[in-house]
C-alpha cells in the first residue's frame, strides 16, 4: 500500500481495520421563546419561530426514527433537556431502537458560555437527569448548542463521568484528551455534512447536501487508502432533515455507505469513546488558551 505524508495522529487505527468510521447524529431541540427562523426582538414570545422548531418533535424525529429502521443505523440522538421533557415517548423510543441519547444542554434558548463553571456544572448535571430519568440510562456523552463552551467545560464534563466531548473543531479525528486528572474523548464537529449549512432557510436542495457528503467522504477515503484511517459525522436537525426533501439526502447517505460494506465501521459515539479509551496509547494534555 502506497503511504503518503505521516499525519501527527497517523497512529490511529478503527477496530477491524477498517477504512472509514461513519456516525449519524441527530440535533433534536426545543425553545422556550424563539427558534431559528422567522426571528424578531419585538415579540418576547416568537410563536412562528416555535413552531417551525416544534416541527422535530411532532413529525420530524417520527421520520428520522423510520430511516434509521430501514437502513439497519444506530444514531447518535442529542436532544436538549426541554425535548425530552416536551415529547418523551419519542426519546423512549428512540432508546429503546438501540440509539445512543447524548446531552444537548437544557435548552437552546442560551448557551453554555452564558453560564460561570458552578451554573454549568448545575446544568449539566440536570441534563444527565432529565435523561435518566426518562430512559433509565445515564447519558455518557457531550454536544451542547452551537457547540459553545468554556475554559472550565471539559474539566467538568470529565469529573461528571463523561466519556465523549462533541463541541471540538481542531481535528479530523477523535483524540484522547487529559484534563483534571481523567481522560476524556474529544469528537470534532465536522460541518460538511451538516443540514444546517446546507438548508438555507428552506430552499437548499437535498442533492447539494448529498454532494457535499458524497464529496468529502470520497476524499477521507482515499486518505484511508493512503494510510490515514478517517472519520465522517452526518448530523441533521429533527425539524431540518426531518422533513422530506432532506431526509431523503440522508437516506441516501446511508446506502451509499453501505456498498462499502466492511470498510466501513458504524459506532455510536460511546461505541467510539470505549474503543479509543481502551487503545489509545497518549491522551493530550487538555489547553485550551493554547
Amino acid at each position: 500500500m502506497h503511504r503518503g505524508v505521516q499525519w501527527p495522529n497517523a497512529t490511529l487505527k478503527w477496530p477491524g481495520g477498517e477504512l472509514v468510521c461513519v456516525t449519524f447524529r441527530v440535533a433534536y431541540e426545543a425553545f422556550r421563546n424563539s427558534g431559528r427562523f422567522k426571528k424578531t426582538s419585538k415579540i418576547p414570545v416568537n410563536l412562528a419561530s416555535l413552531s417551525h422548531a416544534n416541527y422535530g418533535g411532532a413529525v420530524g424525529i417520527w421520520r428520522l426514527r423510520e430511516i434509521f429502521r430501514r437502513n439497519k443505523i444506530k444514531a447518535i440522538i442529542g436532544p436538549n433537556g426541554l425535548t425530552v421533557e416536551k415529547w418523551p415517548e419519542s426519546i423512549k423510543a428512540m432508546f429503546e431502537d438501540g440509539h445512543e441519547i447524548c446531552c444537548h444542554g437544557m435548552t437552546n434558548d442560551h448557551h453554555i458560555t452564558d453560564l460561570t463553571p458552578d451554573e454549568q456544572r448545575a446544568e449539566i448535571r440536570e441534563c444527565v437527569k432529565v435523561i435518566k430519568d426518562c430512559t433509565g440510562k445515564r447519558p455518557i456523552g457531550w454536544a451542547g448548542p452551537g457547540n459553545l463552551h468554556t475554559p472550565e467545560t471539559l474539566g467538568i464534563l470529565a469529573e461528571e463521568g463523561f466519556k465523549w466531548f462533541g463541541d471540538v473543531f481542531d481535528d479530523d479525528v477523535p483524540y484522547v484528551a487529559s484534563v483534571k486528572g481523567k481522560k476524556i474523548v474529544c469528537i470534532p464537529k465536522l460541518n460538511y455534512a451538516n443540514d444546517w449549512r446546507a438548508w438555507s432557510g428552506g430552499a437548499g436542495t437535498a442533492e447539494n447536501y448529498f454532494n457535499s457528503f458524497k464529496e468529502s467522504f470520497d476524499y477521507i477515503r482515499q486518505e484511508a487508502l493512503r494510510g490515514r484511517p478517517g472519520l465522517v459525522d452526518v448530523i441533521v436537525h429533527a425539524e431540518l432533515s426531518g422533513r422530506p426533501h432532506f431526509a431523503m439526502a440522508y437516506e441516501k447517505m446511508m446506502h451509499y455507505i453501505h456498498q462499502f460494506g466492511d470498510e466501513i465501521w458504524q459506532p455510536t459515539r460511546g461505541e467510539m469513546a470505549d474503543y479509543l479509551l481502551k487503545t489509545s496509547k497518549k491522551a493530550e494534555p487538555y489547553r485550551p488558551l493554547d
